[in-house]
């Protein structure tokens, strides 16, 4: 077996999934060996150790591989929960279940559809836009009275869904922002704005075999 010092992540700076993953290993002070790659030029290692070349992939240091930006943010939480994402509060297990699967299904190929509309044949991306409108107005009114989903702090909920809703605006960010969804906006915003999102989307160099490893725990 070939001893790794650290968990190996490979990641994609841009992609929802690994910025989810990476902002639970930072809460969690999780430090890894970062390898960021191009999803148009995977790396052999990568699909070796996971043949469907997504991201994020996680190899433990008993070469377990977490494939599965999910699995990855559950491993984390087990190991150091220092900023309570797991904090009870207003939604039940099968509440916040239930938005990680919309978001996940119903919210992530609507998005698709809208942000790639030409890998489809005859549709109108606005019809998609606007189908993710009833879940973005469920999600407002959940934040009615709380800054975040959950609890009064940023949790789980919040960060495992944040960067799809991210990902939503950035395909026109002046519709977004004309939107009658101003709890959801601060919600947004304040996640954007904030010291542990612009640590996770810092730029490395693209992974090359060989390299010196360069390691991170995404705090600074």
């Amino acid at each position: 077996m070939i001893y790794n010092k650290y968990p190996i992540l490979y990641s994609f700076r841009r992609c929802p999934y690994a910025m989810r993953a990476r902002l639970a290993l930072q809460a969690c002070g999780v430090l890894v060996e970062i390898r960021e790659i191009k999803l148009q030029n995977k790396p052999e290692e990568l699909l070796q150790c996971s043949p469907k070349g997504t991201v994020p992939v996680l190899i433990l240091n008993s070469e377990e591989v977490l494939d599965e930006s999910l699995d990855i943010i559950w491993w984390a939480l087990k190991i150091n929960d220092q900023k309570n994402w797991l904090t009870e509060g207003q939604l039940n297990q099968v509440e916040r279940k239930k938005i990680l699967n919309t978001i996940e299904y119903d919210f992530k190929q609507n998005l698709n559809k809208y942000k790639y509309p030409n890998r489809y044949i005859n549709i109108n991306k606005n019809f998609y836009r606007d189908r993710n409108l009833k879940i973005l107005n469920h999600l407002n009114d959940l934040l009615k009275k709380s800054k975040a989903l959950n609890c009064p702090h940023l949790s789980m909920i919040d960060y495992a869904i944040f960067p799809f809703i991210r990902q939503f605006r950035n395909v026109d960010e002046q519709w977004f922002d004309s939107l009658d969804l101003g709890f959801l906006k601060k919600w947004l915003y304040q996640i954007i704005d904030s010291k542990q999102f612009l640590s996770i989307m810092r730029k490395y160099k693209l992974w090359e075999p060989n390299q010196i490893p360069i390691y991170t725990n995404f705090s600074s």
